[in-house]
């Protein structure tokens, strides 16, 4: 059977974020900081801020992508009286005010965030949470949930950072589900780039499959396809005893993430894709030839998967066609 597990651990370091990269995001966001402490020094008196970074940035599950922008989630969090707590969009209002001066673009004001725009194809994102009676030196980020300023849901429950607590607990000594979680990544990049009008789950989606499906092997691409297989049989409700759901593990745990990708066309577009992905992954698995074998994967996981430098064995090449001149003498023979 043809075992990738090399080429896949080459892929691995092919769409991991690099070092350069990630210093460029790190600075552009501690910039962004500078800017919302001076703000809020500047202009706020009942309230004090600090940050907390969240997202794959933080968890190290962070993808270079094929087209589109990269990204880091830096969560604001205002300190407050509770009386003080203001509107959704006063909040917002506040941070876009803060950043509006630093890059050459307009922030964007989202529903969940307020976006920092850089050219060099990259962004903050700035979620927003308001914390009740404590100042930054008493909040430990363990405490009740903040709340998040969301602008067509008001300000709800939301904990980014219990998440990563949960997923570091989840990969801890595991760094296979890392990568794992990276190639699920890059698949949905993969299909979405091939079809731009397409909607696959987000990245947390695939953050919470994979820790929940996981399925360890010395193998990567044993590791991955028996993942999928796992993921399919819990969500796939064509089949038995399944739901097409993914409850957060943390606030708000009654959240079903999938929802979001539950319009008819969506949902089986992506099951179905993902139906795909496993049969190649199994004639993969399966095949003799390499070369073959990385052909199958490719398909699914885009041109960054190296094959250009799988070969074949040569003593197994010969092996196999030495068997099969074999069969052909004793089947001549046997007529």
């Amino acid at each position: 059977m043809a075992d990738l597990h090399s080429t896949f651990i080459d892929f691995n370091d092919c769409i991991k974020q690099n070092s350069s990269k990630k210093k460029q995001l790190k600075t552009s966001r501690n910039s962004v900081r500078t800017d919302i402490r001076k703000y809020f020094n500047d202009n706020r008196d009942k309230h004090t801020v600090s940050f907390k970074g969240q997202g794959s940035y933080m968890m190290n599950t962070t993808i270079e992508p094929i087209s589109k922008e990269f990204d880091i989630d830096d969560g604001v969090y205002i300190f407050g009286k509770e009386e003080d707590r203001p509107s959704v969009q006063t909040a917002h209002n506040w941070i876009y005010n803060a950043v509006k001066d630093r890059t050459s673009s307009e922030p964007l004001d989202k529903n969940t965030c307020v976006r920092v725009r850089y050219k060099n194809d990259y962004h903050v994102d700035l979620p927003i949470y308001y914390v009740f009676d404590r100042s930054e030196n008493q909040y430990t980020f363990l405490d009740e949930p903040p709340l998040l300023a969301h602008k067509s849901k008001g300000w709800i429950e939301s904990d980014p950072y219990k998440f990563k607590l949960w997923f570091d607990e989840q990969a801890k000594d595991k760094p296979q589900l890392k990568r794992i979680v990276r190639y699920l990544k890059a698949w949905s990049d993969k299909k979405q780039e091939d079809n731009n009008s397409l909607r696959f789950p987000s990245g947390i989606v695939f953050t919470i499959l994979a820790s929940e499906n996981y399925h360890s092997d010395e193998r990567d691409d044993v590791s991955l396809l028996e993942t999928l297989k796992a993921i399919q049989n819990k969500i796939d409700d064509k089949k038995f005893f399944t739901s097409y759901s993914c409850y957060r593990p943390t606030t708000d745990t009654s959240e079903n993430l999938l929802e979001k990708y539950s319009a008819s066309t969506t949902k089986s577009n992506f099951l179905d894709a993902l139906d795909n992905f496993i049969i190649s992954g199994d004639q993969a698995i399966e095949l003799e030839s390499k070369k073959d074998a990385c052909a199958k994967w490719q398909k699914h996981l885009g041109d960054r998967f190296p094959c250009s430098n799988v070969t074949d064995d040569e003593s197994k090449s010969s092996a196999k066609k030495f068997s099969q001149v074999e069969s052909i003498l004793i089947d001549n023979r046997s007529a």
